[in-house]
Protein backbone atom coordinates (compact mmCIF):
# COMPACT_ATOMS: atom_id res chain seq x y z
CA UNK A 1 0.00 0.00 0.00
CA UNK A 2 2.00 2.33 0.99
CA UNK A 3 4.37 1.74 -2.30
CA UNK A 4 0.94 2.45 -4.20
CA UNK A 5 1.19 5.61 -2.38
CA UNK A 6 4.36 6.63 -3.27
CA UNK A 7 4.14 5.87 -6.96
CA UNK A 8 0.88 7.58 -6.93
CA UNK A 9 2.30 10.87 -5.60
CA UNK A 10 5.15 10.78 -8.96
CA UNK A 11 1.56 11.04 -10.61
CA UNK A 12 0.18 13.92 -8.50
CA UNK A 13 3.39 15.94 -9.91
CA UNK A 14 1.34 16.08 -13.99
CA UNK A 15 -1.79 16.46 -12.31
CA UNK A 16 -0.95 19.74 -10.11
CA UNK A 17 0.10 21.15 -13.00
CA UNK A 18 -2.06 20.80 -15.28
CA UNK A 19 -4.44 21.96 -13.17
CA UNK A 20 -3.01 25.02 -11.69
CA UNK A 21 -2.55 26.12 -15.47
CA UNK A 22 -5.77 24.91 -16.40
CA UNK A 23 -4.84 22.32 -18.67
CA UNK A 24 -6.99 19.23 -18.64
CA UNK A 25 -4.95 15.81 -17.55
CA UNK A 26 -3.25 14.32 -20.53
CA UNK A 27 -4.49 10.78 -21.45
CA UNK A 28 -2.95 7.60 -20.49
CA UNK A 29 -2.72 6.27 -24.40
CA UNK A 30 -1.39 9.82 -25.49
CA UNK A 31 0.79 12.19 -24.77
CA UNK A 32 -0.72 15.91 -24.07
CA UNK A 33 -1.40 18.15 -27.24
CA UNK A 34 -1.22 21.69 -27.58
CA UNK A 35 -4.34 23.70 -27.75
CA UNK A 36 -4.33 26.19 -30.83
CA UNK A 37 -5.33 29.85 -30.42
CA UNK A 38 -8.09 30.69 -32.51
CA UNK A 39 -8.04 34.46 -34.33
CA UNK A 40 -10.25 36.28 -36.05
CA UNK A 41 -9.42 38.46 -38.86
CA UNK A 42 -7.84 42.32 -37.28
CA UNK A 43 -8.65 40.76 -33.73
CA UNK A 44 -5.93 40.04 -30.91
CA UNK A 45 -5.01 36.01 -30.89
CA UNK A 46 -6.57 34.58 -27.50
CA UNK A 47 -5.95 31.07 -26.13
CA UNK A 48 -8.22 28.82 -25.40
CA UNK A 49 -6.50 27.75 -21.87
CA UNK A 50 -4.90 30.60 -19.69
CA UNK A 51 -1.00 30.76 -19.82
CA UNK A 52 1.41 31.99 -17.25
CA UNK A 53 2.48 35.60 -17.31
CA UNK A 54 5.67 36.56 -18.08
CA UNK A 55 7.87 36.86 -14.67
CA UNK A 56 9.92 40.34 -14.45
CA UNK A 57 13.47 38.97 -14.59
CA UNK A 58 12.78 35.46 -15.93
CA UNK A 59 12.32 34.01 -19.35
CA UNK A 60 8.81 33.97 -20.82
CA UNK A 61 7.47 30.54 -20.04
CA UNK A 62 7.13 28.16 -23.47
CA UNK A 63 4.31 29.07 -25.49
CA UNK A 64 3.82 25.18 -26.03
CA UNK A 65 2.81 24.57 -22.19
CA UNK A 66 2.43 20.51 -22.69
CA UNK A 67 6.26 20.91 -23.88
CA UNK A 68 6.75 22.79 -20.69
CA UNK A 69 5.10 20.99 -18.54
CA UNK A 70 6.61 17.65 -19.93
CA UNK A 71 10.07 19.63 -19.49
CA UNK A 72 9.05 20.70 -15.93
CA UNK A 73 8.15 16.80 -14.84
CA UNK A 74 10.82 15.42 -16.16
CA UNK A 75 13.08 17.82 -14.16
CA UNK A 76 11.59 17.35 -11.11
CA UNK A 77 11.80 13.51 -11.53
CA UNK A 78 15.46 14.24 -12.41
CA UNK A 79 16.06 16.72 -9.11
CA UNK A 80 13.88 13.73 -7.02
CA UNK A 81 15.89 11.14 -7.86
CA UNK A 82 19.31 13.16 -7.34
CA UNK A 83 18.43 14.24 -4.52
CA UNK A 84 17.39 10.48 -2.97
CA UNK A 85 20.48 9.46 -4.34
CA UNK A 86 22.61 12.05 -2.87
CA UNK A 87 20.71 11.87 0.57
CA UNK A 88 21.49 8.31 0.81
CA UNK A 89 25.11 8.85 0.19
CA UNK A 90 25.11 11.76 2.37
CA UNK A 91 24.05 9.62 5.55
CA UNK A 92 27.01 6.67 4.39
CA UNK A 93 29.55 9.35 4.02
CA UNK A 94 28.39 11.01 8.02
CA UNK A 95 28.36 7.46 9.12
CA UNK A 96 31.88 6.36 8.06
CA UNK A 97 32.54 9.92 9.33
CA UNK A 98 31.48 8.78 12.60
CA UNK A 99 33.03 5.61 12.58
CA UNK A 100 36.22 7.07 11.52
CA UNK A 101 36.27 9.44 15.07
CA UNK A 102 34.86 6.52 17.01
CA UNK A 103 38.32 4.75 15.57
CA UNK A 104 40.71 7.33 16.26
CA UNK A 105 39.55 7.65 19.77
CA UNK A 106 39.98 4.17 20.33
CA UNK A 107 43.24 3.78 18.65
CA UNK A 108 44.33 6.71 20.73
CA UNK A 109 43.22 4.62 23.77
CA UNK A 110 44.78 1.40 22.94
CA UNK A 111 47.51 3.34 22.07
CA UNK A 112 48.02 4.74 25.60
CA UNK A 113 47.50 1.42 27.33
CA UNK A 114 50.59 0.10 24.93
CA UNK A 115 52.61 2.58 26.24
CA UNK A 116 51.51 1.70 29.83
CA UNK A 117 52.07 -1.93 29.23
CA UNK A 118 55.28 -1.40 27.32
CA UNK A 119 56.72 0.99 30.79
CA UNK A 120 55.51 -2.19 32.56
CA UNK A 121 57.61 -4.75 30.75
CA UNK A 122 60.50 -2.60 31.12
CA UNK A 123 60.20 -1.73 35.08
CA UNK A 124 59.53 -5.86 35.90
CA UNK A 125 62.46 -6.42 33.25
CA UNK A 126 65.17 -3.95 35.43
CA UNK A 127 63.83 -5.50 38.86
CA UNK A 128 63.98 -9.11 37.23
CA UNK A 129 67.57 -8.05 36.49
CA UNK A 130 68.44 -6.36 39.87
CA UNK A 131 67.41 -9.42 41.19
CA UNK A 132 69.16 -11.78 39.15
CA UNK A 133 72.16 -10.28 39.44
CA UNK A 134 72.53 -10.51 43.41
CA UNK A 135 71.39 -13.91 43.43
CA UNK A 136 73.86 -14.63 40.73
CA UNK A 137 76.68 -13.30 42.90
CA UNK A 138 75.16 -15.08 46.18
CA UNK A 139 75.66 -18.35 44.21
CA UNK A 140 79.74 -18.00 43.84
CA UNK A 141 80.03 -15.53 40.75
CA UNK A 142 82.00 -12.19 41.00
CA UNK A 143 80.76 -10.97 37.80
CA UNK A 144 77.39 -9.44 37.68
CA UNK A 145 77.66 -7.61 34.41
CA UNK A 146 78.02 -11.10 32.38
CA UNK A 147 74.63 -12.18 33.52
CA UNK A 148 72.04 -11.08 30.35
CA UNK A 149 68.34 -10.87 31.68
CA UNK A 150 67.22 -9.91 28.06
CA UNK A 151 64.42 -12.41 28.38
CA UNK A 152 62.04 -14.34 30.61
CA UNK A 153 63.35 -17.88 28.79
CA UNK A 154 67.08 -17.10 29.26
CA UNK A 155 66.47 -16.06 32.94
CA UNK A 156 64.31 -19.49 33.11
CA UNK A 157 67.47 -21.45 31.51
CA UNK A 158 70.43 -20.43 34.11
CA UNK A 159 70.21 -23.38 36.88
CA UNK A 160 71.81 -21.05 39.34
CA UNK A 161 69.55 -18.60 39.31
CA UNK A 162 66.46 -21.13 39.37
CA UNK A 163 68.14 -22.74 42.24
CA UNK A 164 68.32 -19.33 44.17
CA UNK A 165 64.93 -17.92 43.09
CA UNK A 166 62.64 -17.24 45.80
CA UNK A 167 58.41 -17.31 45.58
CA UNK A 168 59.03 -13.61 44.56
CA UNK A 169 61.10 -14.08 41.89
CA UNK A 170 58.63 -16.46 40.20
CA UNK A 171 56.24 -13.84 40.77
CA UNK A 172 57.87 -11.46 38.83
CA UNK A 173 58.93 -14.06 35.86
CA UNK A 174 54.88 -14.59 36.14
CA UNK A 175 54.01 -10.59 36.31
CA UNK A 176 56.66 -10.12 33.17
CA UNK A 177 55.17 -13.42 30.90
CA UNK A 178 51.49 -12.03 31.26
CA UNK A 179 52.38 -8.53 30.83
CA UNK A 180 54.35 -9.51 27.88
CA UNK A 181 52.08 -11.47 26.44
CA UNK A 182 49.19 -8.73 26.58
CA UNK A 183 51.64 -5.76 24.89
CA UNK A 184 51.81 -8.25 21.88
CA UNK A 185 47.99 -8.42 22.00
CA UNK A 186 47.18 -4.74 22.46
CA UNK A 187 49.47 -4.30 19.52
CA UNK A 188 47.88 -6.80 17.39
CA UNK A 189 44.69 -4.86 18.09
CA UNK A 190 46.04 -1.51 17.51
CA UNK A 191 46.98 -3.26 13.78
CA UNK A 192 43.27 -4.08 13.41
CA UNK A 193 42.01 -0.96 14.32
CA UNK A 194 44.48 1.10 12.28
CA UNK A 195 43.44 -1.44 9.17
CA UNK A 196 39.40 -1.07 9.62
CA UNK A 197 39.93 3.26 10.31
CA UNK A 198 41.75 3.16 7.06
CA UNK A 199 38.83 0.73 5.32
CA UNK A 200 36.20 3.75 7.00
CA UNK A 201 38.32 7.03 5.83
CA UNK A 202 37.94 4.94 2.14
CA UNK A 203 34.36 4.17 2.49
CA UNK A 204 33.94 7.91 3.38
CA UNK A 205 35.56 9.63 0.68
CA UNK A 206 34.02 7.23 -1.87
CA UNK A 207 30.82 8.46 -0.43
CA UNK A 208 32.15 12.43 -0.27
CA UNK A 209 32.70 12.19 -4.05
CA UNK A 210 29.86 10.45 -5.55
CA UNK A 211 27.71 13.09 -3.67
CA UNK A 212 30.04 15.44 -5.06
CA UNK A 213 29.44 14.28 -8.59
CA UNK A 214 25.51 14.32 -7.96
CA UNK A 215 25.82 17.33 -6.74
CA UNK A 216 27.64 18.93 -9.98
CA UNK A 217 25.10 16.95 -11.76
CA UNK A 218 22.20 18.56 -10.37
CA UNK A 219 23.96 22.20 -9.94
CA UNK A 220 24.52 21.80 -14.15
CA UNK A 221 21.13 20.32 -14.85
CA UNK A 222 19.59 23.43 -13.06
CA UNK A 223 21.58 25.57 -14.73
CA UNK A 224 20.94 24.39 -18.27
CA UNK A 225 17.20 24.31 -17.90
CA UNK A 226 15.02 27.50 -18.29
CA UNK A 227 14.30 29.66 -15.64
CA UNK A 228 10.70 29.46 -16.67
CA UNK A 229 10.72 25.32 -16.54
CA UNK A 230 12.41 25.81 -13.29
CA UNK A 231 9.33 27.75 -11.73
CA UNK A 232 6.82 25.59 -13.06
CA UNK A 233 8.81 22.06 -12.25
CA UNK A 234 8.73 24.11 -8.57
CA UNK A 235 5.51 25.07 -8.34
CA UNK A 236 4.28 21.50 -9.52
CA UNK A 237 6.41 19.99 -6.45
CA UNK A 238 4.68 22.78 -4.16
CA UNK A 239 1.18 21.56 -5.51
CA UNK A 240 2.00 17.87 -5.42
CA UNK A 241 3.56 17.75 -2.10
CA UNK A 242 0.32 19.45 -0.84
CA UNK A 243 -1.78 17.38 -2.13
CA UNK A 244 0.23 14.56 -1.33
CA UNK A 245 0.15 15.29 2.57
CA UNK A 246 -3.63 15.39 2.35
CA UNK A 247 -3.41 12.15 0.91
CA UNK A 248 -0.79 10.72 3.59
CA UNK A 249 -2.46 12.34 6.57
CA UNK A 250 -5.51 11.20 5.48
CA UNK A 251 -4.12 7.33 5.05
CA UNK A 252 -2.14 7.66 8.93
CA UNK A 253 -5.92 9.04 10.51
CA UNK A 254 -7.52 5.66 9.05
CA UNK A 255 -4.50 3.70 10.44
CA UNK A 256 -4.73 5.51 13.91
CA UNK A 257 -8.29 4.80 13.80
CA UNK A 258 -7.76 0.97 12.89
CA UNK A 259 -4.96 0.44 15.89
CA UNK A 260 -6.86 2.50 18.38
CA UNK A 261 -5.25 4.11 21.29
CA UNK A 262 -2.31 2.15 20.47
CA UNK A 263 -1.17 5.03 17.79
CA UNK A 264 0.74 4.92 14.83
CA UNK A 265 4.11 3.35 15.30
CA UNK A 266 5.06 1.58 19.05
CA UNK A 267 7.53 3.99 21.45
CA UNK A 268 10.27 2.43 22.43
CA UNK A 269 10.60 2.85 26.04
CA UNK A 270 9.49 5.36 28.24
CA UNK A 271 9.09 8.71 26.18
CA UNK A 272 9.66 12.18 27.97
CA UNK A 273 7.51 15.15 28.20
CA UNK A 274 8.31 17.84 25.43
CA UNK A 275 11.13 19.99 27.18
CA UNK A 276 12.19 24.10 27.12
CA UNK A 277 15.04 23.53 24.35
CA UNK A 278 12.56 22.85 22.11
CA UNK A 279 11.22 26.41 21.89
CA UNK A 280 15.08 27.26 21.42
CA UNK A 281 15.68 24.79 18.91
CA UNK A 282 12.80 25.73 17.08
CA UNK A 283 13.44 29.41 17.02
CA UNK A 284 16.77 28.64 15.84
CA UNK A 285 15.75 26.67 13.04
CA UNK A 286 13.38 29.72 12.25
CA UNK A 287 16.00 32.02 11.57
CA UNK A 288 17.77 29.77 9.02
CA UNK A 289 14.87 29.77 6.62
CA UNK A 290 16.01 30.72 2.81
CA UNK A 291 19.64 29.55 3.52
CA UNK A 292 20.18 27.42 0.77
CA UNK A 293 21.13 23.58 1.14
CA UNK A 294 24.61 22.65 1.01
CA UNK A 295 25.98 18.97 1.30
CA UNK A 296 27.27 17.93 4.76
CA UNK A 297 26.37 21.48 5.90
CA UNK A 298 25.92 23.00 9.27
CA UNK A 299 26.12 26.24 9.03
CA UNK A 300 26.38 28.68 9.67
CA UNK A 301 25.00 30.09 6.10
CA UNK A 302 24.42 26.77 4.64
CA UNK A 303 22.41 23.55 5.82
CA UNK A 304 21.78 19.82 5.24
CA UNK A 305 18.79 18.65 6.81
CA UNK A 306 20.63 16.74 9.77
CA UNK A 307 23.07 19.56 10.16
CA UNK A 308 20.37 21.87 10.63
CA UNK A 309 18.41 19.40 13.28
CA UNK A 310 22.04 19.07 15.06
CA UNK A 311 23.19 22.76 15.33
CA UNK A 312 19.19 23.42 16.08
CA UNK A 313 19.31 21.68 19.28
CA UNK A 314 23.15 22.07 20.07
CA UNK A 315 21.50 25.68 21.22
CA UNK A 316 19.30 23.55 23.63
CA UNK A 317 22.52 21.69 25.47
CA UNK A 318 21.42 18.95 23.26
CA UNK A 319 24.98 17.07 21.46
CA UNK A 320 24.44 14.86 18.71
CA UNK A 321 25.63 13.28 15.56
CA UNK A 322 25.73 15.05 12.04
CA UNK A 323 23.53 12.17 10.54
CA UNK A 324 19.86 11.73 10.45
CA UNK A 325 20.39 7.57 11.22
CA UNK A 326 22.34 8.42 14.07
CA UNK A 327 20.09 10.90 15.09
CA UNK A 328 16.79 8.01 14.87
CA UNK A 329 18.86 5.89 16.81
CA UNK A 330 20.15 8.30 19.82
CA UNK A 331 16.28 9.35 21.20
CA UNK A 332 13.29 7.91 22.35
CA UNK A 333 11.06 7.31 19.64
CA UNK A 334 7.43 9.27 19.34
CA UNK A 335 4.73 7.63 17.35
CA UNK A 336 3.75 9.85 14.44
CA UNK A 337 0.18 11.17 16.11
CA UNK A 338 2.30 12.17 19.23
CA UNK A 339 4.50 14.38 17.61
CA UNK A 340 4.94 17.72 19.36
CA UNK A 341 7.01 20.93 18.45
CA UNK A 342 10.64 20.36 18.42
CA UNK A 343 10.67 16.69 17.75
CA UNK A 344 12.52 15.21 14.76
CA UNK A 345 10.51 13.86 11.89
CA UNK A 346 12.75 11.12 9.56
CA UNK A 347 11.98 9.72 6.03
CA UNK A 348 12.98 6.81 4.33
CA UNK A 349 12.44 3.01 4.15
CA UNK A 350 12.35 2.38 8.03
CA UNK A 351 14.05 4.39 10.63
CA UNK A 352 17.29 3.02 10.93
CA UNK A 353 17.61 3.36 6.80
CA UNK A 354 16.11 6.47 6.76
CA UNK A 355 17.77 9.13 4.28
CA UNK A 356 15.75 12.22 5.46
CA UNK A 357 14.97 14.71 8.83
CA UNK A 358 13.71 17.62 9.30
CA UNK A 359 12.24 19.34 12.67
CA UNK A 360 8.77 19.39 13.88
CA UNK A 361 7.44 23.06 14.31
CA UNK A 362 3.63 22.39 14.23
CA UNK A 363 0.89 19.44 13.32
CA UNK A 364 2.09 18.30 10.32
CA UNK A 365 4.21 20.89 9.86
CA UNK A 366 8.02 21.10 9.91
CA UNK A 367 11.58 22.98 8.86
CA UNK A 368 13.96 21.14 6.86
CA UNK A 369 16.40 21.50 4.42
CA UNK A 370 15.30 19.31 1.77
CA UNK A 371 18.31 19.43 -1.53
CA UNK A 372 20.95 20.47 -3.96
CA UNK A 373 19.18 23.73 -4.88
CA UNK A 374 16.82 24.35 -2.78
CA UNK A 375 16.40 26.51 0.69
CA UNK A 376 15.91 25.78 3.82
CA UNK A 377 12.09 26.03 4.30
CA UNK A 378 8.63 24.99 6.18
CA UNK A 379 6.57 21.93 4.59
CA UNK A 380 4.25 19.43 5.63
CA UNK A 381 6.03 16.15 6.62
CA UNK A 382 2.89 14.02 5.32
CA UNK A 383 4.88 11.95 2.67
CA UNK A 384 4.77 8.41 1.13
CA UNK A 385 7.70 7.53 3.09
CA UNK A 386 6.98 9.58 6.27
CA UNK A 387 8.89 7.46 9.25
CA UNK A 388 5.58 6.14 11.66
CA UNK A 389 7.91 6.93 14.54
CA UNK A 390 9.95 10.18 15.24
CA UNK A 391 12.62 11.03 17.78
CA UNK A 392 12.59 13.24 20.40
CA UNK A 393 15.61 14.71 21.84
CA UNK A 394 14.99 17.04 24.97
CA UNK A 395 17.08 19.48 27.24
CA UNK A 396 18.92 18.47 30.14
CA UNK A 397 17.92 19.42 33.68
CA UNK A 398 20.38 22.40 34.05
CA UNK A 399 19.88 24.18 30.60
CA UNK A 400 20.45 27.60 30.88
CA UNK A 401 18.40 29.60 27.69
CA UNK A 402 21.30 32.38 25.95
CA UNK A 403 20.55 34.05 23.11
CA UNK A 404 20.71 32.50 19.71
CA UNK A 405 23.55 33.08 17.45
Amino acid sequence: MRFARLAGFVALSLTAATTTFGLPAPAASAAPQPTTPTTAPGSTPTPTTPVVGAIPGLTPPPTDLATGIAQATKLRLAINANARRADILDEKYLEAQAAVRKANKKIAATQRRIDATDAKVDELKSELAGRAALLYMGAGNADPLGFDAASVQELGARAKYGDAAAETDERLLDELKRTEDALNAQRNDLESQLAAAKQRQKTALDAKRKVARINANMRKLLATTSASVRLLAAKMEQDALATAAIAERAWLLRLSKQKGKAGIGAPIGDVPAPSLGALYAIAFAEKQLGKPYVYAGAGPNVWDCSGLTMIAWKQAGVSMEHGSRSQYMSFPHVPIDQLAPGDLVFFGVSGPMNHHVGIVVGPGIMIEAPHTGAFVRIASYYRPDLVPLGARPTSPPDFTPKPLP
